[in-house]
């Protein structure tokens, strides 16, 4: 009764059908309300590991990948007189690890890494098939099952593929997973916390997997947030057959959050048949918003996924909300000057004289962002210069303009392999255009871990930068081919300019393993109009003898205040706090109250943070 209660409606209100897409409105049944730190089912943190041949059976996607190991090899053959990579520094300032832990255990395979984290620093990460709840310090708040948090709303199995999102306009957690794998069994669930505490009450509803009379089922969501709504895509995949053969069609969620916070029935959208001439588009991204100023609208990204080299990218837009009634599918095709094609897998280290392998699926686009009329998106892709796996890191400026312009690079070494992007904006203003990217790496002489790169507002590339190295390869199902990904996430926390909190994967004692990082970018705001380039010094950095100088100067009176900060941002002490007149400036600061450890002195004036310096105390 509980399953029936859940499904609701499946109400068609229209449904409207045009050149690119039919339009299905509906709305759900009434939501369970679930507790996340509710204890009362024990907890067996149970999870399906598969440990088959994959994919089963031979399909397109393993003869092309097979392919492609022949001529990765021939390639190492014919170019072995000069296998290294170049170890060029990069032209933008390195990002700064401030902290990282393991994080949720993992039984299943692949990971499935998401997080999102609040204004408060409270952080939600996810994995197949938990959730965990962290404060700001990495400290565990809650820890549970998905298939033990949505216990009490019905008898779901197969939880797969969690995503979470903090949306900052209503300072809430949105969750979605699904259960079953098969049309007769698959349910969406979805999420909403009922306060800005996601250890506390979630509004859940359960939507239905399978919408059309084709035996299909929902695989592989991706969601994002708009002003008003909550996106959510899916594959529609055949019953009994591989997502790598048995694809039906990529749709597109688009539901009233309000309906959701509110613990309503769920209003929405569904957008199915979405095609470009006459071919579906497979594997369909939305990008995601940045700051809490949210447009009504929201574009979606897809690419030729299977193809061994292409140039198109195709830009869907639904314009607007779900409330306005006047929401359009609208499609239109561009280029990319640099080409992105079907990814082979990455290598592992030899093991007993043995390849292994991660599998890196294909060149579908697996994150993407929005900000400033900009798109920066990612995805797998074949390195043509190395033969190996790589990432596509991708930029559309100008996104509403008729004539957008497309940059992109692809990254990889000889001996470096990487994966599963994800990216978050990290700029300050409406000109711009700093993201932060994380990817998993490879390494053939060594163990699968996670990286971070940074990108500045000229579009210079920092170093790449390993958060997390593995110490084992990854060798969970029984042959040599294993799961990678499915995707990772980085999030900035939105009330805090420079940090970001990412969950990606390594490798340890043979299986995969989450890893949750607090990142800042060192690349702070130096042009402000009425400051010099350098407007502090600080020194000795380290401190020694208990005492640290700052001198500065202004080029006229203004308030200024001085923070010092700890290693997670909490505030220390207020250093300094009142107007100067112009000219230069000294004080001295006692530090022998403080612990040994790494500090960060943040500098503001009357509008932002200008300056922040990283502070070693022995």
């Amino acid at each position: 009764m509980q399953k029936f209660f859940l499904f609701g409606l499946f109400a068609l209100f229209s449904q409207i059908c045009g050149a690119q897409a039919t339009k299905t409105d509906g709305v759900s049944g009434k939501p369970v309300v679930l507790n996340d730190s509710d204890n009362s089912i024990t907890d067996l943190q149970t999870n399906m590991i598969h440990l088959e041949q994959y994919p089963l059976p031979a399909s397109e996607y393993a003869n092309r990948k097979e392919l492609l190991n022949q001529r990765r090899n021939e390639f190492e053959v014919q170019k072995k007189s000069n296998p290294q990579a170049m170890k060029k520094r990069g032209l933008a300032p390195n990002p700064y690890i401030v902290k990282g832990i393991q994080g949720n255990t993992a039984n299943g395979t692949p990971n499935d890494n998401d997080i999102a984290v609040s204004n408060a620093g409270k952080v939600v990460s996810v994995v197949n098939s938990n959730m965990r709840v962290y404060d700001d310090t990495g400290g565990i708040i809650v820890s549970k099952s998905l298939t033990n948090l949505v216990a009490s709303a019905g008898n779901y199995s197969w939880i797969s593929d969690p995503r979470v999102l903090y949306d900052p306009t209503a300072d809430r957690f949105v969750l979605v997973c699904f259960s079953g794998n098969l049309s007769t069994e698959s349910v969406i669930l979805v999420g909403f916390s009922q306060t800005p505490e996601p250890e506390g009450n979630w509004n859940f509803y359960a939507l239905n997997g399978s919408p059309f009379p084709d035996s299909t089922w929902s695989d592989y969501p991706i969601i994002a947030l708009s002003d008003k709504d909550l996106f959510m895509t899916f594959n529609l995949v055949k019953d009994n057959v591989s997502w790598t053969v048995g694809f039906k069609q990529s749709v597109i969620w688009q539901i009233d959050k309000q309906t959701g916070y509110n613990g309503n029935p769920l209003l929405y959208t569904l957008w199915s048949d979405i095609k470009h001439n006459g071919i579906y588009n497979r594997n369909i991204c939305p990008a995601k918003y940045q700051t809490s100023t949210m447009g009504n609208n929201m574009h979606f990204l897809t690419l030729r996924n299977v193809a061994a080299s292409n140039d198109s990218i195709f830009l869907t837009e639904i314009t607007d909300s779900y409330a306005s009634g006047n929401a359009a599918l609208v499609q239109r095709v561009i280029t990319t000057p640099k080409s992105y094609g079907f990814p082979p897998n990455a290598r592992q280290k030899k093991v007993g004289g043995v390849n292994h392998y991660l599998m890196t699926n294909d060149a579908r686009v697996l994150a993407a962002i929005y900000e400033n009329d900009y798109i920066h998106f990612g995805s797998n892709t074949v390195n043509t210069q190395f033969m190996n796996a790589g990432v596509y890191l991708g930029t559309i400026a100008n996104v509403s303009s008729t004539t957008p312009i497309v940059t992109a690079d692809i990254f990889s070494d000889a001996s470096m392999e990487y994966g599963y992007p994800s990216m978050t904006w990290m700029g300050t203003g409406i000109n711009d255009h700093k993201v932060l990217y994380t990817f998993s790496h490879c390494i053939t002489d060594s163990f699968p871990g996670t990286s971070i790169l940074y990108k500045d507002a000229n579009g210079n590339y920092s170093d790449i930068i390993s958060v997390k190295n593995g110490t084992s390869i990854i060798n969970v199902l029984v042959d040599t081919n294993d799961r990678w990904g499915d995707y990772t996430n980085i999030q900035r926390r939105y009330n805090v300019s420079n940090r970001a909190y990412l969950s990606g994967s390594w490798g340890k004692s043979t299986t995969m393993n989450s890893w949750v990082s607090i990142v800042d970018h060192t690349d702070y705001p130096t042009s402000v109009v009425d400051v010099k380039e350098e407007m502090a010094a600080v020194f000795p950095n380290p401190v020694s003898d208990h005492r640290l100088t700052i001198r500065f100067e202004l080029n006229e009176s203004k308030k200024v205040k001085f923070e010092l900060c700890d290693v997670n941002g909490r505030l220390v002490q207020k250093i300094l706090d009142t107007r100067l007149k112009k000219g230069t400036h000294a004080f001295s600061v006692e530090t022998s109250a403080l612990k040994s450890g790494i500090y960060f002195l943040k500098l503001f004036d009357e509008k932002q943070l200008f300056q922040t310096e990283k502070l070693i105390v022995q």
